[in-house]
């Protein structure tokens, strides 16, 4: 007997440390792919452009998932998790190199075509460790798994534009402005607050129920994201009783200085931030490189080169209706994503919101990004209890009601509406792709490149949002692009309630997430 137990421990063990590794992965492509915010503002200012020739660096990163993310499963299918990984970490930093070439060359282009092959190698990587997260245990935990990975991936949506920003947007042609402070001990007070209450009605609940553990639990996660939504909504009603003061300390100092030195400053903060990121991501390829067979070993798969699944043909996703419909989600997710935190900067600034200056409205979009953090840690712990196609359903909703509300409210009740929607965007990734693999008919590496091509959306659902709000002269009335999405996406989530999974491991009543 001690000698399966021992093996188990060990298995157990191997998992966690798998599950670790790959949750790493997590963070650098959320900090890569948020360094994209403060790159637009630094590259129309160096390079002269208009806006919609500065939002290309948006379009180069996300089509490379509508490019790539098919032959990514192709490549999957046939190297493996690991080897895929530290393939794609490679590629990223090939990426990242390119950059500082194409500022020393002053060609813009490059720099676009670098962060297609980043976003490249960002694609494999997604379609990899996506799946290798849901397959690090239980089937039955695996949208809690994805979940929390994902909620390291937020952090690094976080961290990537306060770090770029301080860096690329600092000295050089940008001059001192913006006087907002996003730290505050409020916060912190304000959200431990709403956790302590949670955690105490859960377990005032719990103890009437007789499962304590559970309402705990369920009890914490919604306190999280109430503390959250308070504190937002205070923290925004004293700013805008303050704006005004704001503008005057800004507004002196916004106008880029141009000329060659400063010019010159600028382009090596550029470029110091894409060598920091092919650093990262080479440590990052040669450490996953060298624990390469615990990943092997703790996701099932085998060295056979010729398993089923690995001959599958990534276009057998194509022939599952469930992946058609997961990869639509996917598609409107990421676009209304895309679309909210590509407009709160200018939609802060109108003066008929919160009437910011520029400076201090793109910092505070690290709120937006902040809030699907906090849903993330939230969310983790309340998918352990409550099925996953219920949770979505509720954030879908409610998301398609903020973004109502945006479009029909001004000052800093619409900012707080906008604001607010991160925190019910932050589970809606993992749980359609994980509810996805669970109703496909293809195999998971098939499923999950089609569901990364749905990524695409980011690049097209924008540039449809700033039509709007180019015809109409209101950036508000582009919310309703979102709106749309997030209804639809309300309809995938029913549709996920209705129908059982077929690939997850039944036990009885508990087959639910």
């Amino acid at each position: 007997m001690s000698q399966p137990q021992t093996q188990t421990g060990a298995a157990a063990r191997g998992t966690g440390l798998a599950f670790a590794y790959v949750t790493s992965l997590f963070f650098a492509w959320g900090f890569a792919t948020s360094l994209i915010d403060p790159l637009i503002a630094a590259v129309k200012g160096v390079f002269e452009l208009s806006f919609t020739e500065a939002l290309l660096t948006q379009f180069a990163w996300f089509t490379a998932y509508g490019v790539v993310s098919l032959p990514a499963a192709a490549v999957l299918a046939r190297l493996g998790y690991a080897k895929s990984i530290a393939g794609a970490l490679g590629v990223m930093v090939l990426g990242a190199l390119i950059v500082p070439v194409s500022t020393f060359l002053d060609f813009y282009p490059g720099v676009l075509l670098a962060l297609f092959v980043i976003a490249a190698g960002v694609t494999l990587l997604q379609v990899a460790a996506n799946p290798l997260a849901a397959s690090l245990g239980s089937s039955r935990s695996s949208h809690f798994r994805l979940v929390f990975s994902q909620a390291f991936n937020a952090l690094g949506t976080v961290v990537g534009p306060l770090l770029g920003a301080s860096i690329m947007l600092s000295g050089g042609i940008f001059v001192a402005g913006g006087v907002t402070v996003l730290a505050s001990p409020t916060a912190v007070i304000l959200i431990a607050l709403g956790v302590v209450a949670g955690l105490i009605a859960g377990a005032l609940i719990g103890a009437l129920r007789r499962d304590l553990r559970k309402w705990v639990v369920v009890g914490a996660a919604i306190g999280l994201a109430v503390g959250w939504i308070v504190f937002l909504h205070n923290y925004l009603g004293g700013m805008q009783g303050h704006s005004g003061g704001l503008s005057q300390a800004a507004g002196a100092s916004s106008t880029p200085v141009m000329d060659s030195a400063a010019r010159a400053h600028t382009l090596r903060n550029i470029d110091m931030v894409f060598f920091g990121l092919a650093v990262l991501f080479g440590l990052l390829g040669l450490f996953i490189w060298s624990v390469r067979r615990t990943l092997t070993v703790a996701s099932g798969e085998t060295d056979a080169p010729q398993t089923a699944e690995k001959r599958a043909s990534p276009l057998e996703a194509l022939k599952s209706r469930w992946a058609i419909f997961g990869a639509l989600a996917i598609f409107i997710y990421v676009g209304s994503e895309v679309t909210i935190g590509s407009l709160m900067t200018n939609f802060l600034h109108d003066e008929g919101v919160m009437g910011l200056p520029i400076h201090d409205a793109g910092r505070l979009v690290a709120l937006y990004w902040a809030g699907a953090l906090a849903g993330r840690f939230a969310g983790s712990a309340l998918l352990t209890r409550v099925p996953a196609a219920w949770v979505l359903t509720g954030c879908t909703v409610v998301a398609a009601v903020l973004c109502g509300v945006v479009t029909q409210m001004h000052g800093a009740d619409a900012a707080f509406a906008a604001l607010s929607i991160g925190l019910f965007n932050s589970i809606m990734f993992p749980s359609i792709f994980t509810l996805t693999l669970e109703r496909s008919s293809a195999s998971a590496p098939a499923t999950s490149g089609l569901l990364v091509c749905g990524i695409i959306g980011g690049a097209i659902l924008p540039l449809i949002a700033g039509a709007i709000a180019d015809g109409s002269g209101v950036i508000a009335n582009a919310f309703v692009v979102p709106l749309i999405g997030y209804v639809i996406l309300s309809t995938f989530a029913i549709a996920c309630v209705r129908v059982r999974p077929r690939n997850v491991e039944v036990e009885g009543p508990a087959a639910s997430h």
